[in-house]
């Protein structure tokens, strides 16, 4: 090829520099302030966000305390649990229909200070025991009902009126028939704790043959 169809090496160097500069380019200042502006905005707003959720819970504190600030001529004329007692209907349950009993439903009453039961919000826990093992070995299991649930668990018709929990074993059987409940109710309103204790009989399993 002649030296006539050969580009100019200014042509050359022009379109090396041009595309140089393309595969470089980055924002100017106008472009930079304006991205740290919206970043500014954004963390301001989420700022104000995050300032009026701290707000709202602030003041429903301030209303629970309100709430829970009793004086004791004010609890005197108020229907609260003194204690709870566990039903005698409490025990051994079949859940499943098969030989042997599947858990043990336990029927809970709240009961102010003239002995009537009472439909009061709390948080449930239940623990059970199989005293016979050895203390490392006897709890069964633990079931806990939080207060934003405890009213599905609330049965009052036939003049009966009781929370049932049921507590299925966790996995297999206890080893002895005879096992301890062990009742906790934290009242709501008054965060009082109380607590009850009861003994109880299930059907195990036959034994494989």
């Amino acid at each position: 090829m002649s030296g006539s169809h050969r580009p100019p090496a200014a042509l050359l160097l022009a379109c090396a520099l041009l595309l140089s500069v393309a595969g470089c380019w980055s924002p100017g200042p106008t472009e930079l302030n304006r991205r740290i502006k919206q970043l500014e905005e954004a963390v301001a707003d989420r700022d104000r966000q995050l300032a009026a959720l701290q707000t709202t819970i602030d003041e429903q504190r301030k209303r629970i305390n309100e709430i829970r600030a009793f004086k004791p001529e004010d609890l005197e004329r108020t229907f609260y649990p003194e204690k709870i007692v566990i039903a005698s209907l409490s025990g051994g349950d079949d859940y499943d229909g098969q030989p042997g009993d599947d858990g043990i439903t336990v029927h809970l009453r709240p009961v102010d200070r003239d002995g009537d039961a009472v439909k009061v919000a709390g948080d449930i826990r239940i623990e059970l025991y199989d005293l016979a093992n050895p203390p490392d070995q006897n709890l069964v299991g633990v079931y806990e009902v939080p207060v934003d649930r405890v009213r599905e668990h609330w049965y009052g018709k036939l003049a009966t009126y009781h929370y049932t929990i049921r507590c299925p074993w966790p996995k297999d059987p206890p080893r002895h028939d005879e096992i301890t409940i062990r009742a906790v109710f934290r009242d709501y309103l008054t965060q009082r704790v109380m607590t009850a204790q009861s003994v109880c009989r299930v059907k195990l399993p036959p034994a494989a043959p």
